[in-house]
């Protein structure tokens, strides 16, 4: 099963990195390795193994904070 997941990933996927406990998108995969980065900029890698596709309420997560970011990026107030 764990391999049935594992194909799933693709770039643009959003997943979930167990070792950072953060949500993330895939940018590259480069073998074993994946580039996975935040709407804030930040970028890191990760093994395959560190990764699981995100579940419903996760991608939403990555989709407020990438709003949030927007907002911030144009000099918004976030919304309290």
């Amino acid at each position: 099963m764990r391999d049935a997941i594992q194909s799933k990933i693709s770039v643009g996927s959003i997943v979930y990195d167990r070792h950072y406990d953060m949500v993330a998108r895939i940018r590259e995969i480069n073998g074993p390795l994946i580039l996975l980065a935040r709407p804030s900029g930040l970028n890191w890698s990760r093994h395959r193994r560190s990764i699981r596709l995100a579940t419903e309420w996760e991608q939403k997560q990555l989709r407020a904070l990438a709003k949030l970011h927007a907002q911030r990026q144009r000099g918004l107030k976030s919304p309290t």
